[in-house]
């Protein structure tokens, strides 16, 4: 066993106030919990050392991950981060005020919108991914290379395990893109 850390005292307090307890349960929950809390501050640090908010980020970040030509629907967009597509046409005329998107009607039906990743987008997208390497591998760096391959293989069974038969955890962007370029959604305007 490794050297205790400070979620192993806060099992070690909840374990005298809950007899049935499981410690390693609550040991890797709870350590999961409070990683993801330290990736999401140095998330929002590393978008904001380049001037970006985290849902600027994610929408620039489901245009790369929706594939070449990087365009998606309005709405889709809106579907993709769970946002309210008022929400989304607010967020979206912030963008395309920075120069991060262009917003075009579909050439393949007029009535329909879409969001481009400009060249600017793409540049912003591409540094803030260095960055959030950089601060990924920074977090990381406390095990070495064996001990990220057998980290990444326990994840990957319990990700297998929680996605059973449902649907996968991180869906498949690029072609949920390609369909609804393919499809007009409802046979109306996106």
């Amino acid at each position: 066993m490794s050297e205790p850390d400070s979620v192993d005292r806060h099992i070690a307090h909840w374990s005298r106030e809950l007899s049935d307890l499981d410690p390693q349960t609550e040991g890797i929950v709870t350590r999961m919990q409070m990683l993801v809390r330290v990736m999401k501050r140095e998330k929002e640090a590393w978008l904001a050392s380049g001037g970006l908010k985290p849902w600027e980020f994610e929408v620039l970040h489901h245009l790369v991950a929706s594939g070449p030509p990087y365009r998606a629907t309005p709405s889709l967009l809106a579907e993709w981060l769970d946002t309210h597509p008022a929400t989304m046409t607010n967020r979206l005329d912030r963008l395309e005020q920075a120069g991060y998107i262009a917003r075009a009607h579909d050439p393949g039906d007029r009535r329909r919108l879409l969001v481009e990743l400009t060249a600017e987008g793409r540049a912003m997208w591409e540094g803030r991914m260095g960055e959030g390497d950089r601060a990924e591998r920074a977090l990381l760096s406390p095990l070495d290379s064996d001990d990220r391959e057998l980290l990444n293989d326990l994840l990957r069974r319990l990700v297998r395990g929680v996605e059973g038969d449902g649907p996968p955890l991180l869906p498949d962007w690029a072609s949920i893109a390609r369909k609804s370029h393919a499809e007009p959604e409802n046979g109306s305007p996106a």
